[in-house]
């Protein structure tokens, strides 16, 4: 990089921290490489100099400790001490402020010391001696306090990422062996301070020395038989923070800021101490700490049982502790139900307790309160555990233990279920309906985990509370919520019951059909069409209840919860379709009065069609015309309209793709060979799909020539004939010719995937038809050569801007020679472009083309020895292939994609042995191939393991995935 003029860089400092993103972004990569250069030793001190201003400052601060943290290389060990002399001499500088500016010195001094461990081995106690007896003059006591706290708070997590030549897991045992004296120098701190008096600089401090012990334990590791002090103090602190406030009769019983986030901190630390991965091989100590934080928090959670609770955040992190001991210590703790110690028994038994009270806690989620949700997993939790203990005896006695259990639970989260009323929904922002949306989809899986336990005891369970509330509603109309709440409830569990239950859910089908909807919330009556759309199942062997159910559904297609019987009409008309032939033209009917009222959405449009299509599936052939002119005529209609009046706007854009995805829809439903088994056509009955595509074809060609420039409406159009040939497979020939010509001439303007997709699929299904075979070797050819054109004409760095176009096109010639290799043998395609452009996509940035590029060549290889035209493509290509391959898995590709090159080299190594050996070593030959940061050894191994596997996938994965950490530098960093 050019020398760095200091004026320059000050400017563009200010403009980075001062302008707008754009701005921003063209500032932060000239401020990036300035940072990397090795100038950035001198101008980081140059930009920290009194005077300057703060971006200025704190941006020399970040610079000095990026190099320390990835250049450390860069300098001279004769220069290690005057560093450690400028970085202390900076810190006392900065010592009364900016904070930002000092953080950020704190934490170059931590990395520095990481890398001076074996030079400096006393480095982190004399850090300790230093701040902690006070020996930097002009800086008061507190202050040095936080220097200190703030380098021990930063070295374990400046460890996890650190460029070091040193290995990480030898470093991180190392810096081991200092916990001892950074955790006594923490709790000695603490302990000075319980009995005064907090001030803002204590809490910061305090908060800080907490952190610290929290980050240690995390990042390196303590054993739990060390830390009953450390949460004796804790504990102290939490109760510090909490109980005055409350007792205050003259305040607002509401924690300052700088108490809750003590507080919190304290409670975060003890998950990590609770938590720890070795922790379940010391259970005694770990009943022993569980116990002590149930006696001091379990007053702070019984205080706060309430809706609306000043001291919400609080509560809501000692309940995710305590979920963290039973996700932790399970098996220790489930012991309590069948061992015969009353301590261990009783501690499972209030640390239950606890669970149950954070699920049940008062008011409505996330509004009134906000802990519930926390609890939700434990019960998922619980039950897993039970079910998966080996002893049969003791799984039964946990099982009965727990029966009651989950019964309550049931009922409690009916109650947690229920929406906000009509009186104070409007004080809901739509950030909190979101939440409490995700939130009834939570408690709808833990009504699963309900039935794992109860089994059909649920339902009588969610019986018991219908009756309650039919009682509530007669007498007060609107009190709907409950109702809804339980309804939802029965909605949950439905994937479990077949028509075989007799007992609960005809009276509940007889609620659904008897609530007087029109009394109520029109909420109610969105649940109960989606309840009748989940007991589809049901409804086939109980047909007696599917008269109601239609009259239900129907009467929510003309209110505003149509998108809700939209839904429940398709799953009927899915899983009952056969049983819905007596009623097939009557709802026709109503679903064309629907369609006509212009009322619903263009999404619940679209969506009735489905049930149309099936429905329409069940009359008399005779029948079927007229019902396709009255509800399907229209799409048709408006669609040639717009063809002929080629009228282009953003409005009619709109209207062709909704037009479409209805027809799209209806050709993906229609269907009157319902015992269709693919292989016997009757002659005598014509599709109804097939006689729309013979009336409709000329308007899809008028489509494509009409919107050739927009690809979602291509994209719509290609799905709907996707649908029709999809539907009717073999059926659909007498249209073949015309959807050549149709993708044809799409092709003649543009390549695009949704084209690319249609023509697989006709090419799959129709190849082996020796009457359409020359058709299809041409569509294919079509396909290949058009593609081909697009990407010649593309520029070397442009292909990233057809990335979807590349991923279908080789997705589809995947399929084609996986499913008929043969159709590929043609001496009008050009085997070796075909390789080279799979080359080209799997060096892009984007996972579709590398994945479909990849599969394409893998099974091409593997068919290759079937045909000698292929053969000799593949020995022409072989060595670029493998050359490619390498420099994908070393520098190219996203290293998530790496795994997926397995294939390649499987592929080569079972059909191409003996080339495989001459190509890899040929390539890996290259002076500096495929990177630096590998040697001739390394290499070497690299081509014995890849040669040696002609079947293990996993290994020839993780071969390559240990390459390319190699080949990238980033061992050191995974260790």
């Amino acid at each position: 990089m050019e020398s760095i003029d200091i004026s320059r860089l000050e400017e563009a400092v200010v403009l980075f921290y001062r302008s707008t993103s754009q701005e921003q972004a063209i500032t932060h990569e000239w401020l990036t490489n300035a940072q990397t250069s090795t100038q950035a030793w001198q101008f980081s001190w140059q930009l920290m100099e009194l005077g300057k201003s703060q971006e200025v400052q704190f941006f020399g601060a970040v610079t000095l400790h990026s190099k320390l943290m990835k250049y450390w290389h860069e300098v001279p060990r004769e220069n290690h001490e005057e560093l450690k002399q400028k970085i202390f001499e900076k810190i006392i500088q900065f010592a009364n402020g900016p904070k930002l500016v000092l953080n950020r010195l704190c934490i170059a001094l931590s990395a520095y010391i990481l890398h001076m461990l074996e030079e400096w081995p006393t480095a982190i106690e004399d850090v300790i001696s230093t701040f902690q007896n006070q020996q930097i003059p002009n800086v008061n006591k507190e202050m040095q306090l936080w220097i200190m706290l703030e380098v021990l708070l930063a070295i374990p997590e400046e460890l996890q990422a650190i460029f070091t030549s040193v290995r990480r897991a030898t470093m991180r045992a190392e810096v081991g062996k200092r916990f001892p004296l950074v955790m006594d120098t923490s709790v000695a701190y603490l302990n000075t301070q319980i009995d005064r008096e907090w001030d803002s600089e204590c809490f910061s401090n305090m908060t800080k020395a907490v952190k610290c012990v929290g980050g240690w334990v995390r990042n390196i590791g303590y054993s739990i038989e060390n830390c009953q002090n450390i949460t004796t103090i804790l504990l102290k602190i939490i109760n510090k923070c909490y109980w005055p406030c409350v007792q205050d009769t003259e305040g607002d019983g509401c924690m300052s800021a700088d108490e809750n986030e003590l507080a919190e901190t304290c409670l975060k630390t003890l998950i990590s101490l609770i938590v720890q991965p070795d922790c379940h091989a010391f259970p005694k100590t770990a009943f022993v700490l569980i116990k002590m934080c149930l006696d001091s928090l379990s007053n702070i959670t019984k205080m706060e049982w309430k809706r609306d609770n000043n001291n919400e955040d609080i509560v809501l992190n000692i309940y995710l502790l305590f979920v963290s001991f039973m996700e932790r210590h399970s098996q220790l703790l489930l012991s309590g139900i069948t061992s015969l110690d009353p301590e261990l028994s009783t501690l499972y038994s209030r640390l239950v307790h606890e669970l149950l009270q954070c699920t049940d806690k008062p008011g409505i989620y996330p509004v009134e309160e906000s802990c519930s949700s926390m609890g939700l997993g434990f019960w998922y939790l619980l039950q897993d555990e039970v079910f998966a203990m080996h002893n049969y005896d003791e799984r039964m006695k946990c099982w009965e233990y727990i029966k009651p259990l989950y019964a309550h639970v049931t009922n409690i989260l009916v109650r947690k279920s229920e929406q906000p009323d009509d009186n104070s929904i409007d004080k809901w922002s739509s950030d909190d309906l979101e939440s409490f949306r995700c939130y009834r989809q939570d408690i709808s899986d833990t009504f699963m985990y309900c039935y794992d336990v109860l089994h059909e005891d649920i339902l009588d369970i969610l019986a018991s509370i219908l009756n309650e509330t039919i009682a509530e509603v007669q007498a007060n109309p609107t009190h709907w919520t409950k109702l809804e709440a339980c309804i939802f409830s029965f909605q949950s569990v439905a994937e479990h019951f077949a028509g075989d239950e007799s007992k609960q859910l005809p009276k509940l089908m007889r609620v659904l059909s008897e609530i007087p909807y029109d009394k109520m919330n029109e909420k109610l009556l969105g649940t109960a069409l989606e309840t009748v759309g989940s007991y589809c199942q049901w409804l086939k062997d109980n047909p007696a209840y599917i008269p109601p159910a239609i009259q239900l559904l129907v009467r929510g297609l003309n209110s505003n919860m149509s998108a809700q019987a939209t839904l429940g009409l398709k799953e009927l008309c899915c899983d009952c379709q056969l049983q819905m032939k007596p009623f097939a033209e009557p709802l026709l009917k109503a679903c064309h009065d629907t369609l006509t009222s212009g009322q619903m959405k263009n999404s619940d449009c679209v969506r009735l069609m489905y049930s149309v299509g099936k429905l329409m599936s069940l009359l008399p052939a005779a029948k079927i015309p007229s019902y396709l002119d009255i509800i399907v005529g229209p799409c048709f209609e408006e669609l040639q309209t717009i063809c002929q009046q080629e009228n282009k706007t953003p409005a009619t854009r709109i209207r062709t793709i909704f037009r479409l995805n209805m027809i799209s829809t209806l050709f993906a439903s229609l269907n009157t060979d319902l015992d269709d088994d693919d292989q016997i056509e009757d002659l005598e009955n014509v599709q109804p799909v097939l006689m729309v595509m013979q009336k409709t074809m000329p308007i899809f060609q008028k489509i494509a020539e009409l919107w050739v420039e927009e690809l979602d409406v291509l994209e719509t159009a290609c799905s709907a004939l996707q649908h029709a040939i999809v539907n009717l497979k073999h059926g659909f020939r007498p249209m073949l010719q015309d959807l050549c010509c149709f993708i044809v001439a799409i092709f003649q303007t543009r390549c695009c995937a949704p084209t690319l997709e249609i023509s697989k699929t006709a090419i799959i299904i129709f190849y082996k038809d020796e009457g359409c075979k020359a058709l299809m070797q041409q569509l294919l050819v079509e396909l290949v050569v058009h593609s081909f054109k697009l990407f010649d004409s593309t520029p070397d760095d442009g292909f990233s801007n057809i990335a979807d176009t590349i991923e279908m096109f080789y997705a589809c010639l995947m399929q084609i020679i996986k499913k008929i290799p043969l159709a590929l043998d043609n001496e009008a395609i050009a085997f070796d472009r075909l390789i080279y452009y799979a080359l080209k996509a799997m060096t892009l940035p984007e996972n579709g083309p590398i994945r479909t590029s990849v599969q394409f060549l893998s099974h091409f290889v593997q068919q290759s020895r079937n045909f000698p035209a292929m053969t000799q493509a593949v020995l022409n290509a072989g060595e670029e292939i493998i050359r490619t391959a390498v420099l994908c898995v070393a520098c190219v590709t996203p290293r998530q994609q790496v795994e997926k090159f397995a294939d390649i080299f499987l592929s080569i190594n079972k059909k191409y042995p003996a080339e495989l050996v001459s190509w890899l070593r040929s390539v890996m030959q290259l002076p500096n191939f495929p990177s630096l940061l590998v040697d001739e050894t390394e290499k070497s191994k690299f081509v014995s393991l890849i040669l040696r596997e002609k079947v293990n996938k996993r290994l020839v994965q993780k071969h390559l995935c240990d390459f390319a950490i190699k080949a990238r530098g980033l061992t050191d960093r995974l260790q």
